[in-house]
Protein backbone atom coordinates (compact mmCIF):
# COMPACT_ATOMS: atom_id res chain seq x y z
CA UNK A 1 0.00 0.00 0.00
CA UNK A 2 1.09 3.33 -0.74
CA UNK A 3 2.29 5.67 2.16
CA UNK A 4 3.32 9.10 2.93
CA UNK A 5 5.10 10.58 6.26
CA UNK A 6 5.39 14.27 7.00
CA UNK A 7 8.17 15.46 9.14
CA UNK A 8 11.09 18.19 9.52
CA UNK A 9 13.38 20.31 11.48
CA UNK A 10 13.99 23.49 12.37
CA UNK A 11 17.11 25.43 14.36
CA UNK A 12 18.67 28.95 14.65
CA UNK A 13 20.89 30.96 17.12
CA UNK A 14 21.09 33.50 19.79
CA UNK A 15 24.43 35.12 18.78
CA UNK A 16 26.78 37.94 19.44
CA UNK A 17 30.05 38.99 17.77
CA UNK A 18 32.07 40.74 19.70
CA UNK A 19 34.54 40.55 16.77
CA UNK A 20 34.42 40.16 13.22
CA UNK A 21 36.83 41.06 10.18
CA UNK A 22 33.73 43.46 8.39
CA UNK A 23 32.30 46.56 10.12
CA UNK A 24 28.63 44.62 9.51
CA UNK A 25 29.38 41.89 11.61
CA UNK A 26 31.73 43.79 14.54
CA UNK A 27 29.47 43.87 17.64
CA UNK A 28 25.98 42.72 15.45
CA UNK A 29 23.99 40.48 17.66
CA UNK A 30 20.71 38.59 17.41
CA UNK A 31 18.29 35.90 16.80
CA UNK A 32 18.07 33.94 13.36
CA UNK A 33 16.61 31.12 12.13
CA UNK A 34 19.27 29.12 9.97
CA UNK A 35 17.09 26.73 8.57
CA UNK A 36 14.07 25.42 8.67
CA UNK A 37 12.82 21.82 6.83
CA UNK A 38 9.29 20.88 6.00
CA UNK A 39 9.96 17.03 4.46
CA UNK A 40 6.96 14.36 2.38
CA UNK A 41 8.45 10.79 2.13
CA UNK A 42 6.19 8.81 0.06
CA UNK A 43 6.57 4.93 -0.34
CA UNK A 44 4.67 3.98 -3.46
CA UNK A 45 5.38 0.61 -4.13
CA UNK A 46 7.75 -2.04 -2.73
CA UNK A 47 10.65 -0.70 -4.69
CA UNK A 48 9.59 3.35 -5.29
CA UNK A 49 9.98 5.82 -2.94
CA UNK A 50 9.86 9.37 -3.41
CA UNK A 51 10.79 12.75 -1.28
CA UNK A 52 9.91 16.76 -1.55
CA UNK A 53 11.88 18.98 1.25
CA UNK A 54 11.29 22.43 1.34
CA UNK A 55 13.37 24.88 3.25
CA UNK A 56 12.93 27.95 4.99
CA UNK A 57 16.11 30.04 6.72
CA UNK A 58 16.53 34.03 7.01
CA UNK A 59 18.93 36.26 5.46
CA UNK A 60 22.69 35.26 5.91
CA UNK A 61 23.54 38.96 6.59
CA UNK A 62 23.74 39.93 10.29
CA UNK A 63 20.72 41.50 11.78
CA UNK A 64 18.92 40.87 8.86
CA UNK A 65 16.00 39.10 9.32
CA UNK A 66 14.29 38.63 6.06
CA UNK A 67 12.87 34.94 5.26
CA UNK A 68 12.81 33.10 1.98
CA UNK A 69 11.75 29.73 1.09
CA UNK A 70 13.30 27.07 -1.50
CA UNK A 71 12.81 23.46 -2.85
CA UNK A 72 16.01 21.23 -1.23
CA UNK A 73 14.84 17.68 -2.37
CA UNK A 74 12.64 16.36 -5.08
CA UNK A 75 13.06 13.09 -6.10
CA UNK A 76 12.23 9.63 -7.08
CA UNK A 77 14.01 6.51 -6.04
CA UNK A 78 13.87 2.84 -6.49
CA UNK A 79 16.01 0.05 -5.07
CA UNK A 80 17.54 -2.56 -7.73
CA UNK A 81 19.12 -5.50 -5.48
CA UNK A 82 21.35 -3.92 -3.23
CA UNK A 83 21.58 -0.78 -5.55
CA UNK A 84 19.91 2.53 -4.93
CA UNK A 85 19.35 4.76 -7.55
CA UNK A 86 17.46 8.52 -7.62
CA UNK A 87 16.62 10.67 -10.40
CA UNK A 88 15.73 14.29 -9.52
CA UNK A 89 16.81 17.13 -6.99
CA UNK A 90 19.18 15.00 -4.23
CA UNK A 91 22.03 15.34 -2.49
CA UNK A 92 25.30 15.11 -4.01
CA UNK A 93 28.44 12.47 -3.06
CA UNK A 94 30.99 15.21 -2.20
CA UNK A 95 30.35 15.42 1.59
CA UNK A 96 26.97 13.62 2.49
CA UNK A 97 29.39 10.06 3.54
CA UNK A 98 31.25 12.95 6.01
CA UNK A 99 28.25 14.63 7.04
CA UNK A 100 26.63 11.71 8.38
CA UNK A 101 29.67 11.11 10.63
CA UNK A 102 30.11 14.72 11.32
CA UNK A 103 26.60 14.60 12.70
CA UNK A 104 26.36 18.30 13.59
CA UNK A 105 24.87 20.16 10.29
CA UNK A 106 22.92 22.16 12.54
CA UNK A 107 26.39 23.43 14.27
CA UNK A 108 28.17 24.10 11.06
CA UNK A 109 28.11 22.75 7.34
CA UNK A 110 31.23 20.41 6.67
CA UNK A 111 33.91 22.67 5.11
CA UNK A 112 33.44 22.23 1.33
CA UNK A 113 29.37 22.80 1.98
CA UNK A 114 30.76 26.31 4.01
CA UNK A 115 33.00 27.43 1.30
CA UNK A 116 30.42 26.87 -1.68
CA UNK A 117 30.48 23.62 -3.05
CA UNK A 118 26.95 22.68 -3.47
CA UNK A 119 24.56 20.04 -1.84
CA UNK A 120 22.36 19.23 -4.04
CA UNK A 121 21.93 18.47 -7.91
CA UNK A 122 19.70 17.61 -10.31
CA UNK A 123 20.66 14.60 -12.23
CA UNK A 124 21.03 10.82 -11.45
CA UNK A 125 22.76 8.71 -8.29
CA UNK A 126 22.93 5.55 -7.46
CA UNK A 127 24.98 3.96 -4.93
CA UNK A 128 25.55 0.82 -3.18
CA UNK A 129 28.07 -2.10 -2.50
CA UNK A 130 30.91 -3.33 -5.01
CA UNK A 131 31.12 -6.99 -3.06
CA UNK A 132 28.80 -9.19 -1.81
CA UNK A 133 30.03 -8.49 2.50
CA UNK A 134 29.79 -4.28 1.67
CA UNK A 135 33.21 -3.45 2.91
CA UNK A 136 34.06 -1.89 -0.25
CA UNK A 137 30.96 0.84 -1.82
CA UNK A 138 30.67 3.27 -3.98
CA UNK A 139 28.71 6.45 -4.84
CA UNK A 140 27.88 7.99 -8.31
CA UNK A 141 25.89 10.86 -9.54
CA UNK A 142 25.74 12.94 -13.14
CA UNK A 143 24.32 16.16 -12.53
CA UNK A 144 22.98 17.82 -15.84
CA UNK A 145 22.13 21.41 -16.46
CA UNK A 146 18.52 21.49 -14.88
CA UNK A 147 18.52 23.85 -11.99
CA UNK A 148 16.25 23.31 -9.52
CA UNK A 149 16.17 24.52 -6.25
CA UNK A 150 18.73 27.51 -4.61
CA UNK A 151 21.53 24.53 -4.42
CA UNK A 152 21.37 22.72 -7.29
CA UNK A 153 24.17 23.51 -9.88
CA UNK A 154 23.61 24.86 -13.08
CA UNK A 155 26.61 22.95 -15.17
CA UNK A 156 27.19 18.97 -16.18
CA UNK A 157 29.08 17.82 -13.25
CA UNK A 158 30.59 14.13 -12.83
CA UNK A 159 31.09 13.33 -9.56
CA UNK A 160 32.11 9.41 -7.82
CA UNK A 161 33.18 8.05 -4.81
CA UNK A 162 34.54 4.77 -3.14
CA UNK A 163 34.50 3.58 0.38
CA UNK A 164 36.18 1.12 2.49
CA UNK A 165 34.88 -0.28 5.74
CA UNK A 166 37.44 -2.59 6.97
CA UNK A 167 35.59 -2.70 10.06
CA UNK A 168 32.23 -1.84 11.76
CA UNK A 169 33.77 1.64 13.38
CA UNK A 170 36.32 2.71 10.49
CA UNK A 171 35.69 4.11 7.03
CA UNK A 172 38.06 5.26 4.37
CA UNK A 173 36.88 7.48 1.33
CA UNK A 174 38.00 8.77 -1.90
CA UNK A 175 36.01 11.21 -3.86
CA UNK A 176 36.55 12.66 -7.42
CA UNK A 177 34.26 15.01 -9.59
CA UNK A 178 34.65 17.34 -12.45
CA UNK A 179 32.34 19.99 -13.62
CA UNK A 180 32.43 21.70 -16.89
CA UNK A 181 31.89 25.41 -16.86
CA UNK A 182 32.11 27.92 -20.01
CA UNK A 183 35.48 29.40 -20.57
CA UNK A 184 38.90 28.37 -18.64
CA UNK A 185 36.88 27.78 -15.38
CA UNK A 186 36.53 23.82 -15.12
CA UNK A 187 35.90 22.78 -11.90
CA UNK A 188 37.57 19.17 -10.54
CA UNK A 189 37.62 18.30 -6.81
CA UNK A 190 40.17 15.10 -5.43
CA UNK A 191 39.46 14.36 -1.74
CA UNK A 192 40.57 12.43 1.35
CA UNK A 193 38.33 11.02 4.30
CA UNK A 194 39.01 8.61 7.18
CA UNK A 195 36.39 8.54 9.93
CA UNK A 196 35.63 6.59 13.11
CA UNK A 197 32.27 6.24 14.67
CA UNK A 198 30.48 4.39 17.70
CA UNK A 199 27.96 5.29 19.68
CA UNK A 200 30.08 6.69 22.06
CA UNK A 201 32.93 8.82 19.74
CA UNK A 202 32.93 9.91 16.15
CA UNK A 203 35.70 11.53 14.67
CA UNK A 204 37.18 11.82 11.10
CA UNK A 205 39.90 13.57 9.00
CA UNK A 206 39.36 15.00 5.52
CA UNK A 207 41.64 16.81 2.67
CA UNK A 208 40.17 18.96 -0.23
CA UNK A 209 41.51 20.15 -2.93
CA UNK A 210 39.54 22.00 -5.94
CA UNK A 211 40.94 23.50 -8.76
CA UNK A 212 39.12 25.72 -10.59
CA UNK A 213 41.50 27.34 -13.23
CA UNK A 214 41.58 31.00 -13.73
CA UNK A 215 39.02 31.07 -10.32
CA UNK A 216 40.16 30.92 -6.99
CA UNK A 217 40.98 27.51 -5.87
CA UNK A 218 39.36 25.82 -2.79
CA UNK A 219 41.81 24.01 -0.35
CA UNK A 220 41.40 23.12 2.84
CA UNK A 221 42.06 20.40 5.29
CA UNK A 222 39.55 19.74 8.63
CA UNK A 223 39.31 17.46 11.80
CA UNK A 224 36.68 17.16 14.13
CA UNK A 225 35.43 14.75 16.91
CA UNK A 226 32.15 14.08 18.67
CA UNK A 227 32.40 12.72 22.57
CA UNK A 228 29.34 11.89 24.39
CA UNK A 229 30.29 12.93 28.21
CA UNK A 230 27.16 11.80 29.76
CA UNK A 231 23.67 9.85 28.86
CA UNK A 232 22.58 13.24 27.12
CA UNK A 233 25.27 15.26 27.16
CA UNK A 234 28.06 15.56 24.15
CA UNK A 235 31.27 17.57 23.77
CA UNK A 236 31.75 19.01 19.84
CA UNK A 237 35.19 20.28 18.33
CA UNK A 238 36.12 21.04 15.05
CA UNK A 239 38.90 22.52 13.47
CA UNK A 240 38.99 23.71 9.50
CA UNK A 241 42.16 24.96 8.00
CA UNK A 242 41.89 26.98 4.68
CA UNK A 243 45.30 26.91 2.89
CA UNK A 244 43.65 29.82 0.46
CA UNK A 245 41.60 32.65 0.88
CA UNK A 246 37.60 31.22 0.84
CA UNK A 247 36.57 31.60 -2.66
CA UNK A 248 33.03 32.12 -1.28
CA UNK A 249 34.60 34.44 1.91
CA UNK A 250 32.09 37.25 2.99
CA UNK A 251 28.82 35.56 0.46
CA UNK A 252 28.96 33.08 3.19
CA UNK A 253 25.70 32.88 4.83
CA UNK A 254 26.06 33.82 8.79
CA UNK A 255 29.74 32.43 8.83
CA UNK A 256 31.44 35.16 6.06
CA UNK A 257 35.12 35.13 6.06
CA UNK A 258 37.78 38.01 4.87
CA UNK A 259 38.53 37.34 1.22
CA UNK A 260 41.89 38.19 1.15
CA UNK A 261 43.74 35.63 4.02
CA UNK A 262 43.97 32.09 4.82
CA UNK A 263 42.56 30.95 8.03
CA UNK A 264 42.30 28.50 10.87
CA UNK A 265 38.64 28.06 12.08
CA UNK A 266 37.57 26.73 15.24
CA UNK A 267 34.27 25.40 16.22
CA UNK A 268 33.29 23.87 20.12
CA UNK A 269 30.38 23.67 21.55
CA UNK A 270 28.49 21.56 24.02
CA UNK A 271 25.35 19.60 23.61
CA UNK A 272 22.18 19.02 25.27
CA UNK A 273 19.68 16.57 24.55
CA UNK A 274 17.03 18.05 26.56
CA UNK A 275 14.47 15.77 24.87
CA UNK A 276 15.09 13.04 21.98
CA UNK A 277 13.56 16.15 19.80
CA UNK A 278 14.77 19.23 21.33
CA UNK A 279 19.04 20.24 21.58
CA UNK A 280 20.08 23.55 23.40
CA UNK A 281 24.02 23.64 22.25
CA UNK A 282 25.77 26.58 23.78
CA UNK A 283 29.19 27.10 20.85
CA UNK A 284 31.81 29.15 19.94
CA UNK A 285 33.38 29.85 16.06
CA UNK A 286 36.79 31.72 16.23
CA UNK A 287 38.85 32.39 13.11
CA UNK A 288 41.87 33.63 13.02
CA UNK A 289 43.71 35.15 9.77
CA UNK A 290 47.63 34.40 8.30
CA UNK A 291 48.90 37.88 7.35
CA UNK A 292 47.19 38.96 3.50
CA UNK A 293 49.34 39.33 0.19
CA UNK A 294 49.71 43.35 1.79
CA UNK A 295 50.71 41.60 5.03
CA UNK A 296 47.95 42.72 6.91
CA UNK A 297 46.09 40.62 9.58
CA UNK A 298 42.41 40.52 9.28
CA UNK A 299 40.50 40.97 12.28
CA UNK A 300 39.42 37.88 13.95
CA UNK A 301 35.96 36.88 13.67
CA UNK A 302 34.48 35.85 17.12
CA UNK A 303 30.60 34.22 17.43
CA UNK A 304 29.11 33.38 20.76
CA UNK A 305 25.98 31.27 19.92
CA UNK A 306 23.24 29.28 21.91
CA UNK A 307 21.88 27.17 19.39
CA UNK A 308 18.35 25.43 19.31
CA UNK A 309 17.59 22.44 17.03
CA UNK A 310 13.86 20.86 16.92
CA UNK A 311 13.52 17.79 15.05
CA UNK A 312 10.24 16.79 14.37
CA UNK A 313 10.77 13.82 11.96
Amino acid sequence: MPSLSVGGLLFGDIYAVPSNHSPAGDGAAGLVIRRGYLTFDSRLTKNWFGRMRFELNQSGEFETYSFDVSIKDLYLGTEIGRQRLLIGLSPTPTFDLIESIWGSRYLARTPMDLHGVASRDTGISLKGPINPSGTLAYRFMMGTKINIGEESDDHQKWMGAVSWKPSANWILDIYLDYEGISGPRDRSTIQGFVGYQTDELAWGIQYSDQDREEDRPLKLASTFIRSRLAEKVTLIGRVDRLFKPSPRADNISYLPFDPTARATTLFAGVEFHTTPHFFITPNIVFTRYDHNDAGVRPKSDLHLRLTLFIDFE
